[in-house]
């Protein structure tokens, strides 16, 4: 049993001391109060995802508001040697008891202070990839292409390679494009970048490119790579658009494209 005394018992705390405690403990909700408002008001994003800034000012209020209470205890005469111990004791046992979710609050603190995405940012996690909508101290929440919520613990996020598709304000993709034999290839080289360079959404930094990439059975392999917009939607947009001025400019220049062909050859006796 954990017995709470006082140093000259619960009869002997005056009216001034519990006053005094509660002052002590109003003064450190207060401070505790205004500490947390002066380091969120700098969080622009407080109102979607859970910042570094937000972690650092709920640990902030925890502490301060402890700090109040244990003056309080003290001013009242409360001996916290026998409650601390056995708090000790108690925390070890729930320790385990509660590894998992001790687990996500840290790595959910971690997280925040290092700060790797926010809300808006499109992420791969795992297995999973999707828009992050909030980072609170247990779970990272998501928001897949398809639509679905998904909540991943913390402590799987700051164990799993995370990708940070929106980071860098760009992606890149390619694809391939097949031209005749007896094509001049420089010159369809320039007609796919001067295509690239006019769809809307290929950015000029870092600029389109366009190689020769194979010789195949029955054409020339060009791969043609341009960057655009961090998003899926910009992915499928931009590709889209690339691939239709591609064509167009191909066959605008009497570049030809090929179509797989099979010679079948047959022998009487």
């Amino acid at each position: 049993m954990i017995v709470v005394t006082a140093a000259s018992g619960s009869a002997g705390i005056g009216f001034w001391q519990w006053v005094g405690a509660g002052l002590a403990l109003a003064v450190g909700a207060a401070l505790a109060t205004i500490a947390r408002w002066l380091i969120r008001r700098h969080d622009v994003r407080r109102a979607t995802v859970t910042s570094s800034v937000q972690i650092l000012a709920r640990l902030v209020f925890i502490i301060v508001l402890t700090a109040g209470l244990y003056v309080a205890l003290r001013i009242i005469g409360v001996d916290l040697g026998p409650v601390l111990g056995g708090a000790g004791i108690a925390g070890i046992a729930l320790a385990f008891a509660l590894k998992d979710i001790a687990e996500n609050y840290i790595s959910g603190i971690l997280l925040g202070l290092r700060n790797p995405f926010t809300a808006g940012h499109q992420i791969v996690s795992g297995s999973y990839e999707g828009t992050v909508e909030e980072l609170n101290l247990r779970y990272t929440t998501i928001r897949t292409p398809d639509g679905v919520r998904v909540l991943l613990p913390n402590a799987g996020v700051l164990k799993s390679p995370l990708t940070n598709l929106t980071v860098n304000g760009h992606r890149r993709s390619d694809f391939a494009f097949a031209v005749a034999y007896g094509t001049d290839l420089e010159q369809a080289r320039q007609v796919a970048l001067e295509a690239l360079r006019a769809v809307d959404g290929v950015v000029e930094d870092p600029a389109p490119e366009a190689w020769v990439e194979e010789l195949a059975a029955s054409w020339v392999a060009l791969r043609l790579r341009f960057s655009h917009g961090p998003r899926d939607a910009d992915v499928w947009r931009v590709r889209s658009a690339a691939i239709i001025g591609v064509v167009d400019a191909m066959g605008s220049h009497g570049i030809v494209v090929p179509f797989e062909r099979t010679v079948v050859e047959l022998e009487r006796d």
